[in-house]
């Protein structure tokens, strides 16, 4: 059984006429895939520098109170943003097995 959406009479598939565009998940799918895992790197990479950012800003912050706990923040929203970034990642990949397509 085809994977695609087609559309049949009687399991006999009805071709589109000659000259019109069949559409298909070719290149708007690898285009999707590739923004997504794209926008995934970066995520990682802006959570990697802004957790080292928070973390020099705690070495750095000699015991004061407040600048210790604006680093602590600056790592736990990092953390947090990751978190959320993971579900979508996650809820994107649902998404496209759900209609059947590939999501690598």
């Amino acid at each position: 059984m085809n994977k695609y959406l087609s559309l049949s009479i009687d399991g006999t598939p009805i071709l589109a006429p000659s000259g019109i565009p069949k559409g298909g998940t070719g290149t708007g799918q690898a285009l999707i895939q590739t923004g997504i895992a794209i926008l995934f790197i970066v995520v990682i990479l802006f959570t990697f520098f802004y957790m080292i950012q928070g973390g020099i800003q705690w070495m750095v912050s000699g015991g004061d109170k407040q600048r210790i706990e604006q680093a602590r923040l600056k790592i736990v929203y990092a953390i947090v943003g990751l978190i959320i970034s993971l579900g979508g990642f996650f809820i994107l990949s649902f998404i496209f097995n759900l209609f059947g397509l590939s999501f690598k």
